[in-house]
């Protein structure tokens, strides 16, 4: 009988057979979660996401997980390695050794070192080059994919300063003007809930939750479904033209008073914080690909040496030292709108180098 209805059109054997069709499915998935879980796979390996965790109980809501350690292919085999405390960086100590200058750089993926190997980032080429310079000095990287001047501020306060640094160096990079749910996927979103006002550079353009979160929470707790969704976000991760969708978001200039004063405020918290361990600050102005080949206005940077003017802290522009080698001819700069090469973080850690000797704010200490 069960025979004769599985093989009739009836809309009682279409519906046996779907019912079968539907059992089988679950039968497959169900075995696969065992397998998945029994032999501890690795479900999210690879991704941008295992290298991160998420602490809503924190004003800095996410950091990098400490002892990470991920290559990603979405950057061709680059190695990421996150030392005990959560950073991209040697294991380092809460004070500096005697006589040694400490600088500690805020940022997000620019100073992370996004899609270079770790002895490239900037704050390491930095280093190297105040050492180069005869200088005792030892660069540290707080820079963590995802980051506005917010969570910077929030770092610094609650980690950062513990280091006690001599100088604070902030990276600015014109996607901080933009809401920062732009990089989080909808389960980040969803486990952060609703992220202070104080997160936006204007709250009133905060996009709203995602929907049906039951639902998303409870594919995650399922390996299969996790798995699925790391492919997704990975493969909508590889359009080339991706991160210049979202340039298209971001403003290009501090015109609007709104975010003028967020930014001030921001900046102002890290320096108020640097200032009382007796600490320097400044602001370092990364520029944007379409702003170095002159497709893209600059007037950010113009506006950001004044705020820094009239609120007391020093600006650094790298846009001319980008356009200088632009103009040479030298390797590629960019791997995408927002991320250096190799070579662009060269160019900036050496122009940061040769600007903050000048200004007399890194010592001449004898090695």
């Amino acid at each position: 009988m069960l025979r004769r209805a599985l093989k009739g059109s009836t809309p009682a054997g279409v519906m046996l057979r779907l019912l079968m069709l539907l059992l089988a499915v679950l039968t497959t998935l169900g075995a696969v979660e065992i397998v998945l879980r029994a032999s501890r796979f690795a479900f999210s390996a690879g991704t941008l996401r295992d290298l991160h965790e998420l602490h809503p109980e924190r004003r800095w809501l996410f950091g990098l997980r400490p002892g990470a350690d991920v290559t990603l292919g979405a950057t061709g085999g680059i190695r990421y390695r996150i030392n005990d405390d959560g950073f991209r960086d040697r294991p380092r100590t809460p004070f500096p050794k005697s006589g040694v200058y400490r600088i500690l750089v805020l940022g997000d993926s620019v100073t992370f070192g996004y899609g270079v190997p770790e002895d490239e980032t900037f704050p390491q080429q930095l280093e190297r080059a105040l050492v180069q310079a005869g200088a005792s000095v030892e660069v540290l990287n707080f820079g963590v994919n995802g980051y506005n001047p917010y969570t910077e501020a929030a770092l610094f306060a609650d980690r950062g300063a513990a280091y006690h640094p001599d100088l604070v160096l902030v990276q600015f990079c014109i996607n901080d003007l933009a809401d920062p749910t732009l990089h989080f996927d909808a389960q980040t979103r969803l486990h952060l809930g609703m992220i202070p006002d104080e997160a936006f550079p204007d709250p009133s353009k905060r996009r709203p939750l995602p929907r049906f979160p039951l639902l998303l929470r409870a594919c995650r707790a399922l390996r299969v479904c996790a798995l699925m969704d790391d492919a997704w976000l990975a493969w909508r991760a590889q359009p080339p033209d991706a991160q210049d969708q979202l340039a298209a978001l971001a403003p290009s200039n501090l015109d609007d008073e709104i975010r003028r004063a967020w930014l001030a405020a921001r900046y102002g918290e890290i320096d108020q914080r640097a200032r009382a361990i007796d600490a320097g600050f400044a602001v370092v102005v990364f520029p944007y690909r379409e702003q170095v080949d002159g497709t893209a206005p600059a007037g950010v940077q113009a506006q950001l040496e004044e705020l820094g003017r009239s609120e007391g802290w020093i600006t650094l522009d790298l846009l001319p030292a980008f356009r200088e080698a632009s103009a040479r001819g030298e390797r590629s700069l960019f791997l995408d709108t927002w991320h250096p090469t190799a070579e662009g973080q060269r160019v900036a850690a050496e122009d940061t180098a040769e600007e903050l000797t000048r200004l007399g704010l890194i010592p001449r200490l004898a090695r």
